[in-house]
C-alpha cells in the first residue's frame, strides 16, 4: 500500500501542480475553466491510449521508445510553458493598470487558451499513463492485493490533488499586483524543470553527452524520493544527482524566458524573437540532427517580422525492409528579420530502418529575396544553409545552396527550387550534388489548397546516376492555413524510381506568431 501510495502520489502532485498553476494563470486572464477540463480530460484519454499501448511504446525504437515519448511530452511542454510566460509577462503589465477592461475585451485569449489546455493535457497525459501503468504492474504481480492497492492509490490521488489545490487557493489571494508576477515566475520555474527532465531521459539512452554523470550530491540534505524532494521535483525538475546536461538545460531556459519577459518592456516583439532564436540555436547545437533533406519546397516571399514554428514528419513504406518505416522528424523556427532577409534555425530526429532515433548536427538557413513580390517575371531569392554535423558522426561539414524561383499566375502557384550541396573539410566528396523540387498549388481556399510536388535527387554534378538510381518521387498535396496562424500540409509521394522509396507520407504542421 506504501509504495503505491508514493508512487500515485508523486504522479499526481506533478499533474496537478501544472494544473493548479495553469487554472489561476486561466483566471487571471478571464480563459473560462472549461479549456483546463478540457485539457484535463483530453489527457486523460491519451493516458488511456498511451496505457494500452504501452508494451509497443516500450519495444519500439530499440527498447527507449518510453523515455522518447517522457522526452517528447516534456519538451513540448516546456516550450508551450516559455511561451506562455512570455505572454503573461507582458499581460500582467496591462492588467495591473486596468484589469477589468482587458478582461472584458480577451485580449489575446484563445491562442494562450489552447497553450494552457495543451500543457495541462501534455502533463496529465504523462503522469497519469506511468500511474496507469504502474497500478497495473502491480494488478499483475498481486502484491499486497487489490484493497491495498487501490486504497493506497486512493490516498495518493488524494493527497497530490489536496497539495495542488492548496497551492491554487493561495495564488488567486494573492494581492492582484502580485499575481501575475508570482504566477509567470512559477511557469518559468515548470518550463525549466520540464526542460531539464526531458533532456534526463535523452541522456539515460545516450542520445545526448551527460556532460558530467552528477555534478553534486544534495540527497544527505534533502533526498528526491522525500516529501520535499517531490514537491521541489514536480515544481522545477529537482534531482538530488543531476547530470551536467539537466543543469546546462535548466539554466538555459530558465534564464532566457526571463529575459525574453524583462526585455518586452522596451522592445515587445525584437525581444521575443531574439530569444526564441538564441533558444533555439542553443537547443539545436545539443539536440538536433542532420543527416538527409526533408521533402519541402521553399517560396522566395519573405515577410518582415514574421515568426514561424514548424514541425514536419515523413515516413516511407516500401516493400524493402532497408527502405520501409524509415522516417523523420523535423523542427524549426524562422524570422522574417527585414522584408527581404529570412533566417532559421533547424534540425530532425531521423530514424532508419531497424534502428533508433538518431542525433546528427545543426543547421541554419538564410533566404535572402532578391526583388519585390511581383517586380518581375518571377519572385526569385537565394537560399544559403550551412550544415553542421554531430561530432562523433565524422562527417564532413556542408553548403547548401539553393536558387528558389515562384510564378503566380491568378489563383495557380508554381515553385521551382534548384539545389546544390558541397561538402567541407575531411571526408567531404569532391564534387558537389544536384537536386530540385517542384511545387504547384491552387488557391482555391486560405484553408484548403490542392496541388502536386516533385522532388529529385540526380547525384554529383558531372558524375550523376543512371536513372535508375536517382530518387525521384511525385504526389498530391494539401495546403492550408486558418486565421489563428495553424496552417498544415499533407501529401503522399509515390516512387518513380527503383532507387526511391515505393511510397512517402508527408504532413507539416506550422503556426505564425
Amino acid at each position: 500500500m506504501l509504495s503505491t501510495l508514493i508512487i500515485v502520489f508523486r504522479e499526481v502532485l506533478e499533474a496537478m501542480l501544472v494544473v493548479g498553476i495553469a487554472t489561476a494563470a486561466a483566471r487571471e486572464v478571464n480563459i473560462g475553466a472549461r479549456w483546463i477540463y478540457g485539457g484535463m480530460f483530453g489527457g486523460l484519454c491519451a493516458a488511456l491510449i498511451v496505457a494500452v499501448f504501452a508494451e509497443f511504446i516500450a519495444v519500439s525504437m530499440q527498447g527507449t521508445g518510453q523515455e522518447f515519448f517522457n522526452a517528447s511530452v516534456l519538451l513540448s511542454a516546456a516550450l508551450l510553458m516559455s511561451w506562455t510566460a512570455i505572454w503573461m509577462g507582458k499581460q500582467g503589465r496591462e492588467i495591473s493598470g486596468r484589469i477589468k477592461q482587458v478582461c472584458q475585451q480577451g485580449q489575446g485569449n484563445t491562442s494562450t487558451a489552447w497553450m494552457l489546455a495543451t500543457v495541462v493535457g501534455l502533463a496529465v497525459a504523462r503522469e497519469g499513463s506511468e500511474v496507469v501503468l504502474f497500478l497495473h504492474g502491480v494488478a499483475a504481480s498481486s502484491n499486497g492485493g487489490a484493497v491495498n492497492m487501490l486504497s493506497g492509490a486512493a490516498v495518493g490521488l488524494i493527497l497530490g490533488v489536496g497539495v495542488a489545490v492548496i497551492l491554487y487557493r493561495s495564488l488567486i489571494h494573492l494581492p492582484i499586483r502580485h499575481v501575475f508576477s508570482v504566477i509567470t515566475f512559477l511557469i518559468v520555474l515548470l518550463a525549466a524543470g520540464m526542460a531539464s527532465q526531458g533532456v534526463a531521459y535523452l541522456v539515460m539512452i545516450d542520445e545526448l553527452p551527460a556532460l558530467g554523470q552528477s555534478l553534486w550530491n544534495t540527497s544527505a540534505i534533502i533526498p528526491q524520493q522525500s516529501i520535499i524532494g517531490q514537491l521541489l521535483h514536480a515544481l522545477m525538475g529537482y534531482d538530488d544527482r543531476p547530470s551536467g546536461m539537466q543543469v546546462l538545460v535548466f539554466i538555459l531556459v530558465f534564464s532566457l524566458t526571463w529575459l525574453a519577459i524583462r526585455l518586452q518592456k522596451w522592445a515587445p516583439k525584437k525581444a521575443v524573437v531574439s530569444v526564441a532564436v538564441v533558444s533555439l540555436l542553443a537547443a539545436s547545437a545539443v539536440m538536433m540532427p542532420v543527416d538527409a533533406e526533408a521533402k519541402k519546397v521553399y517560396s522566395p516571399i519573405v515577410e518582415q517580422g514574421e515568426v514561424e514554428f514548424e514541425y514536419y514528419l515523413d515516413y516511407d513504406i516500401d516493400t524493402d525492409p532497408t527502405k520501409n518505416t524509415n522516417a523523420r522528424h523535423q523542427f524549426e523556427l524562422e524570422y522574417g528579420v527585414t522584408d527581404r532577409w529570412l533566417t532559421a534555425i533547424y534540425g530532425d530526429f531521423r530514424k532508419r530502418p531497424g534502428k533508433a532515433f538518431a542525433y546528427q548536427g545543426l543547421k541554419w538557413e538564410n533566404i535572402y529575396q532578391l526583388f519585390e513580390q511581383g517586380e518581375r517575371f518571377l519572385d526569385a531569392a537565394l537560399y544559403l544553409e550551412y550544415i553542421i554535423p554531430q561530432g562523433s558522426l565524422n562527417k564532413p561539414d556542408a553548403f547548401e545552396f539553393k536558387l528558389l524561383l515562384e510564378k503566380e499566375t491568378g489563383r495557380l502557384i508554381n515553385t521551382l527550387n534548384l539545389i546544390s550541396k558541397k561538402e567541407l573539410g575531411t571526408n567531404a566528396k569532391k564534387n558537389s550534388s544536384a537536386e530540385y523540387s517542384w511545387k504547384s498549388h491552387w488557391r482555391w481556399k486560405r484553408y484548403l489548397e490542392p496541388g502536386f510536388e516533385i522532388y529529385g535527387s540526380l547525384g554529383e554534378i558531372g558524375n550523376t546516376k543512371p536513372l535508375a538510381q536517382q530518387s525521384h518521387q511525385f504526389g498530391p498535396v494539401l495546403t492550408g492555413k486558418f486565421h489563428n496562424g495553424l496552417g498544415y500540409e499533407l501529401g503522399y509521394l509515390f516512387g518513380l524510381t527503383t532507387a526511391s522509396p515505393q511510397g512517402a507520407v508527408k504532413f507539416v504542421m506550422s503556426y505564425e506568431f
